[in-house]
């Protein structure tokens, strides 16, 4: 089964376009935004713009921080609550976005507790939900992922809940006023979310078809990344596609051992989400059967593993990682079998430890 239930626009204007979309989703919208890209790129004010226009109100709260706390969902729960807001709009990047849809789930059960977003067996019903990616790798817009902090664990956990968007705009020229770290970082996200997600035991060929176009377009985004050309709005364009088809593999799939190496590191080391994932990804492709590892390297333009970890060092300047947290991250790594298990080959310890760097 293929399921993805968001409405995705994609395109220029794709907000002003299909206006109806958004304003059909309530009365009063609680606005989610991290720092203020969401004004400096213009998001926000076409958000605020279509509103307007249709007499909807709304509320925001920025602020939403990179990695985003269960103690900040529910202090965004409780300040839509307050103002009477009946859906939500997340702008920005996945910690905009994750934390957009822990909201959404939230107010609907106003009266839980933070505890809610990891029960299994609690009902997932949300609010209408609305997200607006300004990133170009975390695909978030396309998934029913929504991945916090957990500050009592120090470490990243996903909510257990399935929280699809409701609708989705796909814009490019969001990226324009990004800085080349963020678009650098993000794009070597929406890499690995097509390399986890296509070499996995829920692969199918349909995700495999949105992972081997997505390959292919993020490949002649490479110029881009390696600062070899200016990047012109269709460019721009292809690489929010990107993260929204890497997106839509996650969604069917999810990801596998680079992923599960990378939060504790992110949290511990305050290194970027998508430039801590690609740390792994070399190896963990090297450690693929052959027709896997072609069929990856091949579509993404490398020749070998090498030349891949080549490119993530030229574009991401990554620093040392201590021992210690790729100590931590391969124990922790060791005792989820769920992202062990998702692995369509062996993983021995030997194999993790080579992949974890230690």
């Amino acid at each position: 089964m293929f399921y993805m239930p968001a409405r995705v626009f994609s395109g220029n204007d794709a907000i002003k376009d299909h206006a109806e979309a958004l304003t059909s989703l309530g009365r009063r919208a609680l606005i989610v935004m991290g720092g203020g890209s969401a004004r400096k790129n213009g998001s926000f004010f076409d958000v605020v713009e279509v509103l307007e226009n249709a007499d909807v109100e709304f509320e925001c709260f920025e602020g939403i921080k990179e990695n985003p706390t269960v103690e900040s969902v529910m202090e965004a729960r409780d300040f839509g609550l307050e103002n009477g807001c009946d859906f939500v709009i997340g702008i920005g990047g996945g910690s905009a976005m994750d934390a957009a849809k822990a909201i959404s789930l939230m107010m609907k059960h106003s009266d839980e507790t933070w505890e809610y977003l990891y029960d299994k067996e609690a009902p997932s019903d949300m609010l209408p939900l609305a997200e607006i990616p300004t990133t170009c790798g975390t695909g978030s817009e396309a998934t029913a992922v929504s991945v916090l902090t957990r500050t009592e664990l120090n470490t990243k956990k996903s909510s257990v809940h399935k929280l699809f968007p409701t609708v989705s705009f796909v814009d490019g020229k969001y990226l324009k006023t990004a800085p080349k770290s963020i678009l650098n970082n993000t794009a070597m996200d929406a890499l690995a979310h097509m390399v986890e997600g296509s070499i996995h035991r829920k692969a199918t060929e349909y995700t495999r078809m949105c992972a081997a176009h997505g390959l292919e377009l993020w490949k002649s985004c490479k110029p881009i990344l390696l600062g070899e050309k200016v990047p012109e709005d269709e460019d721009l364009q292809k690489m929010m596609d990107v993260s929204t088809m890497a997106g839509m593999t996650i969604a069917q799939t999810g990801t596998t051992i680079p992923h599960g190496l990378s939060y504790p590191i992110t949290i511990g080391c305050g290194i970027p989400h998508g430039k801590c994932v690609s740390y792994f990804q070399a190896e963990f492709i090297r450690a693929m059967e052959k027709e896997d590892r072609d069929w990856i390297l091949s579509r993404a333009g490398f020749s070998d593993p090498d030349e891949l970890n080549d490119f993530f060092v030229k574009v991401c300047n990554p620093e040392k990682i201590p021992s210690e947290f790729r100590e931590r991250a391969y124990e922790e790594l060791k005792s989820n079998p769920s992202k062990l298990s998702a692995v369509p080959y062996e993983i021995t310890n030997e194999i993790l430890k080579r992949i974890s760097g230690i």
